[in-house]
């Protein structure tokens, strides 16, 4: 599988364009390698989209942030409420599809929904796979130049 590597100098606008290609596609490979999944979606921290990779059965672009954001804030406000310490997965399960949102290291948030017949132990053990793959590398500039990229494409 390809690897990310952070750049240890500052970029150029080609060599950022070049990282976040790289990012997609991470993301896409992830969505096309696991039958049944069709939006994979990293959020930020603070409610933005990073960067996303769907099918034609996901969401418009615009709801995935909040909907992602807001479940996450759901189950820390449960956790919090029962005393229960961290949240290491949420998962909405639905009558068609299910969504899992999971923490990256830095804060942000990576979403995957998926068909109700995914394999769920399959899922989050790829979901977690992914989380340490790309948790090192979401740099405050990664995060930073992901962020112009997907302002840029609205």
């Amino acid at each position: 599988m390809h690897a990310i590597e952070p750049s240890p100098a500052p970029r150029s606008l080609t060599q950022g364009t070049d990282t976040v290609r790289e990012f997609q596609w991470v993301l896409q490979k992830f969505q096309t390698d696991l039958p049944g999944v069709f939006d994979v979606a990293l959020v930020s921290a603070d409610g933005v989209l990073l960067a996303r990779a769907s099918d034609a059965k996901a969401p418009a672009p615009g709801l995935v942030s909040p909907i992602t954001s807001g479940l996450a804030a759901l189950g820390y406000a449960a956790a919090e409420l029962n005393a229960s310490g961290a949240v290491h997965r949420t998962v909405l399960e639905m009558q068609h599809s299910i969504l899992v949102v999971v923490t990256v290291s830095d804060g942000s948030l990576l979403a995957v929904a998926a068909d109700t017949g995914t394999d769920r132990a399959v899922l989050g053990y790829q979901m977690t796979r992914l989380v340490r793959r790309v948790g090192h590398v979401l740099t405050p500039e990664l995060r930073s130049t992901l962020r112009d990229h997907a302002a840029a494409a609205d």
